[in-house]
């Protein structure tokens, strides 16, 4: 495919509070067995994308540790496959991001080389979803527009403040552009996903941040679009979108994939989610457990009550528990009569007996990697 990947890594990790503080928001679990950057990265690779860049400034250990070598995303190559992209070795490095331009500038080497491919997909690792990128990459083309925006319609006003608000006409041409705001019914708010020229990113990089200009949305597409010299293309996608920009986001998104509805539209067997191999024993269920609705992964231990809950691997849930709306990460441990509602636990807690947490629908408990509560 003549298209490169390129992953935005850590928009939002300040507004993710404790599942950031010592890891990159793409590295963040989800849906039991993944993690966050799995979702785009096997997008780009189940569209046939064998060149990814992903720009990470702060705490990605864990998210090079997830990615490895690549191989479990078949872009273990000798030319191509996927390159980290941390920032220059400075002293300020990482520390005082100014946006997206600052972080393409990261990467203008890597842009630089990529010369086999004229077309650059920018995408922001908050987005869960499951799409084929080449439709978007054709209609592009054949728009002849300078970027396209990948956006989701709008039937019901939003409550959330979406990155990018558009109005577009008949032929999918976007007519108007608004930032963070909410989108109304009839409006398209896009996914953090666009596809631009890899000639034009290169210029539009080089000029803006050698004059301090580093909003790649307000200063670069907002600016140029109404002065009429930037064309935008939308593209609709009708398939399921979750966002996850908040602490609150995250659990809604979490429980939501328990629906089928929106489960079997994220996990197809057509284009399925790669993710790092863990070998891991089958999840045992006590005689006098109880389970209702839940997505629980391999080598969890069950001897409780739990209802609506996601369990990634190896969670251990001890005898009399109750969790109701709970999203537990891997390797955490509930002990024997603890009662948990609308909670999520970071990785490697636990939780001692007989304790109580519950937090609302709306304000879910987070407790931080870690700790025992």
């Amino acid at each position: 495919m003549n298209m490169t990947g390129i992953i935005f890594s850590e928009l939002y990790s300040n507004e993710l509070g404790a599942f950031t503080y010592d890891r990159n928001m793409a590295a963040i679990p989800f849906g039991g067995r993944y993690r966050l950057v799995d979702f785009v990265l096997s997008n780009m690779v189940n569209s046939g994308i064998t060149n990814v860049g992903v720009l990470a400034t702060q705490h990605y250990h864990s998210l090079m540790e997830h990615l490895n070598n690549a191989q479990q995303y078949d872009l273990n190559r000798k030319n191509g496959g996927l390159q980290l992209l941390p920032p220059f070795a400075t002293e300020n490095a990482g520390a005082n991001n100014r946006g997206k331009l600052d972080d393409l500038r990261n990467a203008l080497d890597y842009l630089e080389t990529i010369t086999t491919t004229p077309y650059i997909l920018l995408a922001d690792a908050y987005v869960v979803c499951n799409i084929d990128y080449r439709p978007a990459l054709e209609a592009h083309i054949a728009s002849g527009c300078d970027i396209t925006m990948l956006a989701t319609l709008e039937e019901e006003p939003s409550r959330e403040h979406y990155v990018s608000v558009m109005r577009a006409d008949a032929s999918h041409r976007v007519t108007s552009y608004a930032l963070d705001c909410a989108a109304k019914p009839g409006d398209y708010a896009s996914m953090g996903h666009m596809i631009i020229s890899r000639e034009l990113l290169i210029n539009v990089i080089r000029d803006y941040t050698s004059r301090g200009i580093y909003d790649f949305l307000r200063d670069f597409i907002q600016h140029e679009f109404n002065r009429g010299r930037l064309s935008i293309n939308l593209y609709q996608v009708d398939d399921v979108v979750l966002r996850i920009r908040s602490v609150n986001e995250y659990f809604h998104s979490s429980l939501s994939i328990i629906d089928s509805a929106i489960g079997t539209q994220l996990f197809r067997e057509d284009r399925p989610i790669f993710t790092r191999v863990t070998d891991e024993v089958p999840c045992y269920y006590g005689m006098e457990c109880e389970v209702s609705g839940c997505v629980i992964a391999d080598g969890c231990i069950v001897e409780g009550k739990v209802e609506n809950c996601v369990f990634s691997r190896g969670v251990k849930i001890g005898k009399g528990a109750t969790l109701k709306n709970c999203v537990i990460m891997q390797g955490s441990v509930v002990g024997e009569g603890a009662s948990l509602e609308n909670v999520v636990v970071d990785k490697w807690v636990t939780v001692t007996n007989g304790a109580q947490l519950k937090g609302l629908a709306s304000n879910p408990v987070v407790i931080r990697k870690g700790v025992t509560v």
